[in-house]
């Protein structure tokens, strides 16, 4: 937003009561607190049980590559993702084998994804929503991020 929008919100939102306002960015973020912010989120789903198995962050990934995650472009390969993974240090990720698996055995566009591998609704709703704790907690720690 320019300068002269962030006024007019600013001053639009100091006379709403009850209303403030909860991010501004006087800069840009750069791609090293990004990157912290992902993993900071990687380790969240980590922590939680959420990411199971080595399958689970190729949802994460093919979200990324559709553009329902803020601040990434789509990776170019499987290898790219991987490379990305471990270049802000996470162990134990996936092979491209198992990122291509999982992602030939669905189809559409998340949220709307339908698997060929045919889990259970439960299993396919866990995926879905793992995308969703991703995006909570990349966001949190973004907003943490700027708000310091």
């Amino acid at each position: 937003m320019n300068d002269e929008m962030a006024v007019l919100v600013k001053q639009l939102v100091s006379h709403l009561e009850g209303v403030e306002i909860v991010c501004a960015v006087d800069s840009d973020v750069s791609v090293d607190d990004l990157a912290k912010c992902a993993r900071e989120a990687f380790d969240l789903l980590l922590a939680d049980g959420a990411i199971r198995r080595p399958r689970d962050y190729a949802w994460i990934m093919m979200a990324m590559n559709q553009g329902f995650v803020d601040d990434f472009e789509p990776f170019r390969s499987h290898q790219d993702y991987i490379d990305y993974l471990k270049e802000i240090g996470l162990q134990n990720v996936p092979s491209r084998t198992t990122l291509y698996n999982a992602e030939i055995n669905t189809l559409g566009e998340y949220p709307n994804w339908m698997f060929l591998d045919y889990p259970t609704a439960s299993e396919a709703l866990r995926r879905t929503n793992l995308v969703k704790q991703f995006l909570g907690a990349y966001r949190k720690s973004k907003r943490v991020l700027l708000n310091k």
